[in-house]
């Protein structure tokens, strides 16, 4: 690809124009780098001038990056030049692409009928962008949201980023810092950063104007009060050591206030540990939670039980009534790993890896464990039945096995909590026998964003119905489940629901071990035959030989000599 003009762009993928006010950028001669000031460029910005239809510049570089200055520490016509002017050529051309991205996700988002250019509603919109871009919802809707910023309120130094002259990570560091401002905020900043020679600035000098710009923008504006702040979250999760850390943030009295609290309980008990163990106490500590204290004759350490009050204790909530269903967590542990034939790590909600040790440790822990069939070949999860409205606690385990994200397609929505089972056929409560089922081929699980866009209409799923057991022969297929979910009204899209990884690998193992066996077991019977063929005296001379050898080993080297007979033996004794 030789040049990346803008109103090629736009024939390419019918972007429109650019915004009002901004020109576009200067026609140039396929095969060469991208328009605009820099290498081998004599536009009017490589002579120290904005460009035309763009405001002058009041921060000024003290050079001009041009051809020259580029090479200054290379010399002429040697390979490093090169190299040095093709990299540069790569680095405006990756930021025109950039731009051209941003420009196809805004347009996409302006004209989605299902949208209306509401960021509010952007949801529809990013699930499509998922499907094209191959990322998650998540990531599609911060792209949406990203460019709508770049191309409509910051208009200025997109046309900077399309031009080549603002690269890819300067525009990203920008929009780092601008993506939580009002549009009016936005747009301080945007008019703040043209007055800066943006095509010859240092990277320092760009963030630090960035960084003034924002500052500048927000002036006089109240900053938010810490009571926003407020979040818990998982942080840090390490599959390898099967660790994670818990992130809480808030105000800081009443973060200092949680700290002292069970800096406090956690002494009370240290000092009740201390006490039951010098009193040689029988029965359960409080808050041993390894059951190792007696053995150990210690006390906790303080920071363990904070840890332990933490996680053990009850939380209060009341008046609000606890829930009546209790949390549960799913751990998926393979039958070998449990009989400590495999180290294959066990599934946390079957998303989390957890070593094969902690797992066996948690599995024996347990009192009543339940059996998950998977496919040996695909690791899809075979069905139960049900004949309700309501799933079963069955079919709730395996949905939650088969969807521990939002069934739909790019969603990364945990389904723990706050999901619901949703019938893909909706049930028919007037006419049971002509709706949807309540079965595992006719339900997922949708996070509650998605499920009430199911119900608006916005997306709509699908299933095959020659799979549905119920309408055959009773048989299911031996792979995952795929829907088909219409986005919108033009976007359609597969996806499959969630299977054991492990399986597969551990049928390989099975069917390997059991290959193993099989061999062992025939070369068993042929030695057999040939010793049942073979006279008896001369086995039987070899055993001898064998038990002396063996005798003769357990001895530490030294050779046992047979005791003389006595006058009463007519037979020697060996």
């Amino acid at each position: 690809m030789g040049e990346f003009e803008e109103d090629r762009f736009a024939d390419a993928d019918a972007a429109g124009e650019p915004p009002a006010g901004i020109p576009p950028r200067e026609d140039a001669p396929a095969g060469d780098p991208p328009a605009g000031p820099g290498v081998g460029q004599s536009s009017s910005a490589s002579r120290g001038v904005a460009p035309e239809g763009l405001p002058q510049w009041e921060v000024r570089a003290r050079r001009v990056l041009d051809e020259e200055y580029i090479l200054e520490e290379a010399a002429p016509g040697s390979l490093d030049a090169g190299r040095m002017l093709g990299l540069h050529r790569t680095m405006r051309t990756r930021a025109s692409l950039h731009a051209h991205l941003l420009r196809q996700l805004s347009t996409f988002f302006c004209e989605d009928p299902e949208v209306r250019g509401l960021l509010d509603d952007a949801d529809v919109t990013a699930l499509k962008i998922a499907a094209g871009l191959r990322c998650t919802y998540p990531q599609a809707h911060g792209k949406v949201r990203d460019a709508y910023l770049a191309v409509q309120w910051m208009p200025v130094t997109f046309t900077y980023l399309r031009r080549g002259d603002l690269p890819e990570q300067w525009h990203h560091y920008l929009i780092r810092h601008t993506r939580r401002l009002s549009e009016e905020q936005a747009r301080d900043v945007d008019a703040h950063m043209a007055t800066i020679e943006i095509p010859s600035i240092s990277q320092d000098t760009f963030e630090k104007h960035v960084r003034l710009a924002v500052a500048l923008a927000t002036a006089g504006t109240l900053p938010a009060p810490p009571s926003r702040s407020r979040d818990v979250e998982i942080v840090g999760i390490d599959t390898e050591t099967g660790t994670a850390s818990l992130l809480v943030t808030g105000p800081i009295p009443e973060i200092q206030a949680l700290a002292h609290r069970l800096d406090v309980a956690a002494r009370t008990v240290q000092k009740a540990q201390r006490t039951a163990l010098e009193a040689g106490a029988e029965g359960p500590l409080p808050f041993d939670i390894d059951r190792d204290l007696a053995e150990r004759g210690t006390a906790l350490s303080l920071r363990t039980l904070r840890y332990a009050i933490l996680t053990h204790s009850v939380l209060d909530i009341d008046p609000v009534e606890e829930t009546a269903r209790p949390y549960k967590i799913l751990v998926t542990v393979p039958a070998l790993t449990l009989l400590g034939q495999s180290d294959a790590p066990a599934m946390l909600e079957g998303m989390t890896p957890l070593p094969a040790e902690l797992a066996r440790e948690l599995a024996a822990g347990e009192s009543t464990w339940q059996r998950i069939l998977t496919d040996p070949i695909t690791g899809a999860y075979l069905p139960v039945t049900a004949q309700t409205y309501q799933p079963t606690t069955q079919m709730r385990l395996q949905l939650r096995l088969r969807h521990p994200v939002c069934a739909v397609p790019g969603c990364t929505r945990a389904t723990v909590l706050a999901a619901e089972d949703d019938h893909i056929i909706e049930y028919d409560h007037d006419h049971p026998d002509q709706g949807g089922q309540t079965s595992l081929w006719n339900l997922h699980r949708l996070c509650w964003l998605h499920h009430k866009q199911k119900t608006a209409g916005l997306i709509d799923p699908a299933r095959d119905p020659v799979e549905d057991p119920a309408r055959g022969d009773g048989t299911t297929t031996a792979g995952p489940l795929e829907t088909t979910w219409d986005i919108g009204r033009d976007i359609r899209i597969r996806a499959r629901e969630n299977t054991d990884l492990l399986t597969p690998r551990l049928a390989k193992i099975l069917q390997r071990d059991w290959r193993a066996y099989e061999r062992a077991h025939e070369d068993a019977l042929r030695l057999h035959a040939e010793e049942n063929t073979r006279p008896r005296q001369e086995r039987a001379a070899e055993q001898r030989r064998a038990a002396w050898a063996k005798a003769y080993s357990h001895r530490g080297g030294r050779r046992i000599i047979p005791p003389n007979p006595t006058h009463d033996e007519t037979e020697p004794p060996f």
